[in-house]
């Protein structure tokens, strides 16, 4: 759009000066040529060249001072070209700056942004003319107004026709972003796909083999096969991001991610039930995104714990708020553990302890041999 604006700037000057042009030219084959003609034109062409270099440096788009000087201008001329056809001869051709003038006035409405600033520029061209017309020729007011008037319509109509095509620019603009963001989109999705193909064809229905048959002698091992064979076809029916709904919490719904984390697992091989309150969403209303995060984050660590070493392929998760703290359980029916007889394993420390004493939160882990574990975590709220 500012390069269409500044080969319109740049016609309409071309056009103001060609009727200078042919006055200068009407003034040589009549023999007249005052040397304040020449002077004025040339004033004339040099502030038109120096106005096309600015919009040259600005890329098309000149900003409202411009707009203000060449109006200026443009009176000055006027009163100039004025002086210089007053007396008893008066030659037509002389007083060029007229048709220069209303050209050129054009410029108002191309580099004004603001309506009242064309209105007021438009304005002091007819004034200046009305005043330099009377002047210079003697004529009455009433018979200079009629072209006074065309100063009046000529900027405020382009100003319209300029906004016009802004907006419509704009609009096109949009459309072409919404486009080349569709097309991304799409490159992605086939991308996607291909893999998702790739994946499917080698990947999935090795795992799957694997899973089904005798090469893997380990129970647990081909159980974590057969989860993770199970995982990678969810993630190709539905995409990258349906596995990773439970992650980065923040401003989310604390019980829809306690969902998102068990339907992860479940696809998993674990299937775990979640419990909390009917009115959940307004329950954990009031819980910090942190210690959203943090909650997901050792649930998720407590549930890896129970499909590696519980034994069971089920397990609950529970939330509530209960006296200014937020409490969330995992619990299984699996095999248990002697707490006394051996340490916590490394992920017990570290992803679910450390992060919840980084909250300020507690955890109790509760377990019998045959017995199944619990394992209770608890972060103070604000």
């Amino acid at each position: 759009m500012a390069r269409l604006e500044g080969r319109a700037l740049l016609a309409t000057r071309g056009a103001a000066l060609l009727n200078v042009a042919v006055a200068l030219g009407t003034g040589l084959r009549e023999g007249v040529m005052p040397p304040l003609a020449a002077a004025l034109a040339a004033a004339l062409l040099a502030e038109s060249a120096a106005l096309a270099l600015i919009g040259v440096r600005h890329g098309g788009r000149l900003p409202d001072w411009v707009g203000g000087i060449d109006t200026a201008v443009s009176c000055a001329a006027l009163s100039v070209n004025a002086a210089l056809v007053a007396g008893p001869e008066i030659h037509t051709w002389g007083f060029f700056a007229y048709p220069y003038s209303l050209v050129a006035s054009c410029a108002c409405g191309l580099l004004l942004r603001e309506a009242w600033r064309v209105c007021a520029a438009s304005g002091c061209l007819a004034v200046v003319y009305l005043v330099s017309d009377h002047l210079a020729s003697g004529q009455p007011w009433w018979n200079a107004v009629p072209n006074a008037g065309s100063y009046l319509g000529i900027g405020p109509v382009t100003w319209l026709v300029v906004r016009e095509l802004r907006r419509m620019g704009a609009e096109l603009d949009a459309s072409r972003a919404v486009t080349v963001e569709l097309a991304r989109s799409g490159a992605v999705v086939e991308e996607r796909t291909k893999q998702a193909r790739l994946l499917h064809d080698r990947v999935l229905q090795t795992l799957e083999t694997l899973a089904q048959g005798r090469w893997v002698s380990d129970t647990w091992m081909r159980n974590q096969v057969r989860a993770e064979a199970g995982w990678l076809r969810w993630l190709i029916d539905h995409g990258p991001d349906s596995v990773n709904l439970f992650a980065g919490s923040a401003g989310a719904d604390f019980a829809a991610a306690l969902h998102a984390l068990a339907q992860e697992r479940t696809r998993q091989g674990l299937k775990v039930s979640v419990q909390v309150p009917h009115d959940a969403q307004a329950h954990f209303a009031g819980v910090p995104d942190e210690v959203k995060d943090a909650l997901l984050a050792a649930c998720h660590e407590a549930l890896t714990n129970v499909v590696k070493h519980a034994a069971t392929d089920r397990a609950t998760l529970a939330a509530a708020v209960e006296r200014g703290c937020l409490r969330v359980s995992v619990v299984d029916q699996g095999v248990g553990f002697d707490p006394t007889a051996r340490p916590e394993r490394i992920g017990l420390q570290h992803s679910v302890r450390g992060r919840i004493a980084d909250i300020g939160g507690t955890v109790e882990v509760s377990s019998a041999v045959g017995e199944g574990t619990v394992v209770e975590l608890r972060a103070p709220l604000p």
